[in-house]
C-alpha cells in the first residue's frame, strides 16, 4: 500500500526530471540506443515547458488531494492559504535582484575570452546576425580591432601568451598540457593588478586543456579540479547518470560533476553562467575586480543544449551529429557522411550558446549599473578551420593550431573603456596581437606596464591616434592532426597517441619529455605584417623550407624576413644559437639515426616549386 504508492511517486519525479533533461540537455541519453526513437521527437518537438506543467499538475492533484482528507472546511482553507503563501514568498524571492546602484563604486576590469570564436561570424565582418547577437550588441559599444590575431591557435599557450605579453617560445608553455617544469615564471599583468590591491578572478567550465595556477596572477581560480579523472568522465559517456549529477549532492560525490563542462551532455552552460554572474558581481561590489571568463562551450566535444541545438542543423541530420560535435581522423576520406556544412552549423550553435553565456553577464552588469564604467574586453583565443581548401577533408573534425593561417590564427578582440568609448573609433584596422591585451589593460587602468614584453598598449588607439605598425609572430601548437596531413613532405614530428603523455603522481596529464622534444621541433614558426607571411617549415628530409604567401618582392618583405630571424634568435638563456641556418642546441642532443632537426634553410616564394629551391644561410 503505502510502501507501493511511494515508489510510484519517486519513480514519476525521476521520470518527470528525465523528460526534463532529455529537452534541455538531449545528449544526456544519446547513448542509450532504446530510448532514440523517443529523444529525437523530444529534440524536434519538446519544450521545457512541457515536464515543468506536467509537475505543477501533478502538484496541484496532491494538494487537492491533501485537502480532501483535511477534515473541515476551515482548515482546507487554512492549508490551502499557507500553501499559496509559501509560493509567493519563493516567487518573489526568486525575482528579486540587484537594481542599479548610485553610489560611487570601485573599478571593474572584465576580460571575456570566447574559445574558438572566428570574428568572421560578426554581423560587422560579414556575419549574419544571428549567431552571436550578444557580442555585436557589445561590439556596438566598443572598438573592434578587425585584424586581431594569436601567437598560437591553442588554448593554453595562448592564454599563457597573453597573461605575460610574450611570445610562446619565450614562456615555455607552448602547447596544450604543458609540464609545469617548463614554463618560465614571468611577471603576468594579473599579478600587476594583484599588486595593486586588486581583487583577481579566473573562470573556467573546462580545465582538460587549459587551467590556471599560481603563476597566472589571479588570487582566485574558479575552475574544476585538473586531472586525468576529466578525460576519464568524458569517454566514459554514460550520460544519463546526469540527471543525478549535476547539483550540490553530486558534487559532494565527485567534485568533477559541478559546473564542468569535461561532462558535456551532463554540464548545464547557462545553470553555471547564471551561478558565475553572481560571484561576478560579488567579486566586483568588494574592492577594486579584475575577473577574466573563458567560456568553452564551441570547443570539443560540444554538446548543444535547448534551445540552441534546434539553431542551425538541419533536422534531416542524424541525431548524433545534432548533438554531438563529430569526431574523425582528419584524412582524406575519414569525413563519413558529414559535410562542412553541417559542422559549421553545429558550431555556430556552439558559439551561440557561449554568447548567451557572455549574454548573461553583460546584461547583468548592465542591471546592476556596472556595466557603462567598466573596462570590458572580449577576445578570442583562436580561430577555427573546417579545412575550406582541402575538399577531401572538409567535414572531419575541425581543428586550430595545426597551421598558421587567417581562419585559425584571426581572433575576436573588442575593447570598451570605461564610461564607453566617447571619440574612439569603432572599428580599427591595425594589425594587434593577443600579446597587446594586457599592456593595454594596465594602461587603460594606470597601472604601471610590464617591461621587456613583446605586447604593447593598444591605448593610442583606442584615442583614435596612430601607432607604430606591428608584427606578428605566431607558431603552430600540438594537434591531434599530422603536420604531414596538409604539407607533403613536412616532418611528421610527434606521435598522436596516449603514450606520448604521462600522469603526475596528482592525477595531472601532461606532455612527456620525448613527445616533447618532437612537438617542439615539428613546429611551423612564422611572422605576419597584414600583407604577407614568412614561414619556416621543417621538412622529413632534415630542410627548413622558408614560405612566403602574400607580397613577397620588396623592402617590406626583407624587412618582415629580418624581423623573423631576430625573434627566432631571441631564446632566453641561450637555448639556440643560429648557425649557418640552422639551430643548434646543447641541450637537445640527437642519438645517430632518427630525425635530424632541420640543416639547411630552402627559401620558396609563390609559385615556386620546392624542388629546385637551393639552401641559403637563414636571413641571406
Amino acid at each position: 500500500g503505502g510502501v507501493g504508492v511511494t515508489v510510484m511517486g519517486w519513480c514519476v519525479l525521476v521520470l518527470l526530471l528525465a523528460w526534463d533533461r532529455a529537452i534541455s540537455r538531449p545528449a544526456l541519453f544519446d547513448d542509450l540506443p532504446a530510448v532514440r526513437p523517443l529523444l529525437a521527437w523530444l529534440v524536434d518537438h519538446g519544450a521545457p515547458w512541457h515536464p515543468r506543467a506536467a509537475a505543477v499538475l501533478l502538484a496541484l492533484v496532491h494538494v487537492a488531494v491533501l485537502l480532501a482528507r483535511l477534515g473541515t472546511w476551515k482548515r482546507r482553507l487554512q492549508v490551502g492559504l499557507g500553501l499559496v503563501a509559501t509560493v509567493a514568498v519563493l516567487f518573489v524571492a526568486g525575482r528579486a535582484g540587484g537594481g542599479g546602484t548610485t553610489d560611487a563604486s570601485p573599478p571593474l576590469v572584465v576580460l571575456i575570452g570566447i574559445d574558438a570564436f572566428r570574428p568572421d561570424r560578426l554581423r560587422t565582418l560579414g556575419g549574419n546576425g544571428e549567431v552571436a547577437p550578444h557580442v555585436d550588441r557589445f561590439v556596438e559599444d566598443a572598438t573592434l580591432f578587425t585584424r586581431a590575431y594569436t601567437p598560437v591557435a591553442q588554448t593554453e599557450p595562448a592564454w599563457r601568451s597573453l597573461l605575460t605579453a610574450r611570445w610562446p617560445h619565450e614562456t615555455g608553455v607552448r602547447y596544450a598540457l604543458t609540464s609545469e617544469s617548463r614554463m618560465k615564471l614571468q611577471p603576468t599583468f594579473a599579478e600587476s593588478f594583484a599588486r595593486a590591491g586588486w581583487r583577481t578572478v579566473f573562470a573556467t567550465d573546462c580545465s582538460r586543456f587549459h587551467a590556471e595556477g599560481p603563476a597566472s596572477g589571479f588570487a582566485t581560480r574558479l575552475q574544476p579540479p585538473r586531472g586525468a579523472v576529466n578525460f576519464l568522465l568524458e569517454k566514459l559517456r554514460y550520460r544519463a547518470l546526469g540527471v543525478f549529477a549535476d547539483h550540490a549532492v553530486g558534487a559532494a560525490w565527485v567534485p568533477e560533476f559541478i559546473d564542468n563542462r569535461a561532462l558535456a551532455g551532463i554540464h548545464d552552460p547557462m545553470g553555471y553562467a547564471g551561478r558565475l554572474t553572481s560571484t561576478l558581481l560579488d567579486e566586483a561590489s568588494q574592492g577594486p575586480t579584475l575577473f577574466a571568463f573563458h567560456a568553452t562551450a564551441a570547443h570539443f566535444p560540444g554538446d548543444p543544449v535547448h534551445p540552441f541545438y534546434r539553431r542551425f542543423v538541419s533536422s534531416s541530420e542524424p541525431l548524433e551529429r545534432r548533438l554531438r560535435m563529430h569526431f574523425a581522423p582528419v584524412s582524406p576520406g575519414a569525413k563519413g557522411g558529414w559535410s562542412r556544412d553541417g559542422a559549421e552549423a553545429l558550431y555556430d550553435e556552439l558559439i551561440s550558446q557561449a554568447d548567451a553565456q557572455v549574454g548573461m553577464l553583460l546584461d547583468a552588469l548592465r542591471r546592476s549599473g556596472r556595466y557603462d564604467d567598466a573596462l570590458i574586453v572580449l577576445m578570442s583565443d583562436h580561430g577555427e578551420s573546417f579545412h575550406e581548401d582541402r575538399p577531401d577533408l572538409a567535414g572531419a573534425t575541425p581543428v586550430h593550431g595545426a597551421r598558421l593561417s587567417e581562419l585559425e590564427n584571426r581572433i575576436l578582440l573588442a575593447v570598451k573603456p570605461p564610461k564607453g568609448r566617447a571619440g574612439a573609433p569603432a572599428t580599427s584596422e591595425a594589425l594587434v596581437r593577443l600579446v597587446d591585451v594586457g599592456p593595454t589593460l594596465l594602461a587603460l587602468s594606470s597601472l604601471p606596464a610590464l617591461s621587456g614584453v613583446d605586447g604593447v598598449s593598444l591605448a593610442p588607439l583606442l584615442r583614435g591616434e596612430s601607432l607604430s605598425p606591428l608584427n606578428l609572430y605566431a607558431e603552430t601548437g600540438f594537434t591531434h592532426v599530422s603536420p604531414e596531413v596538409f604539407d607533403r613532405g613536412h616532418w611528421p614530428g610527434a606521435p598522436r597517441a596516449f603514450d606520448a603523455y604521462r600522469i603526475r603522481p596528482d592525477g595531472v596529464v601532461e606532455l612527456g619529455d620525448a613527445a616533447h622534444e618532437a612537438v617542439v621541433l615539428e613546429k611551423d614558426r612564422g611572422a605576419f605584417d597584414g600583407q604577407r607571411w614568412w614561414v619556416d617549415r621543417p621538412q622529413a628530409d632534415g630542410t627548413l623550407l622558408r614560405v612566403c604567401e602574400g607580397d613577397c618582392e620588396g623592402l617590406d618583405a626583407l624587412a618582415l624576413e629580418s624581423w623573423l630571424d631576430t625573434v627566432r634568435g631571441r631564446t632566453p638563456e641561450g637555448d639556440s644559437r643560429k648557425v649557418a641556418g640552422h639551430v643548434d642546441d646543447s641541450r637537445r642532443p640527437v642519438s645517430p639515426g632518427t630525425v635530424r632537426p632541420p640543416q639547411q634553410l630552402l627559401r620558396l616564394r609563390p609559385g615556386q616549386h620546392p624542388g629546385p629551391a637551393h639552401p641559403q644561410p637563414r636571413g641571406g
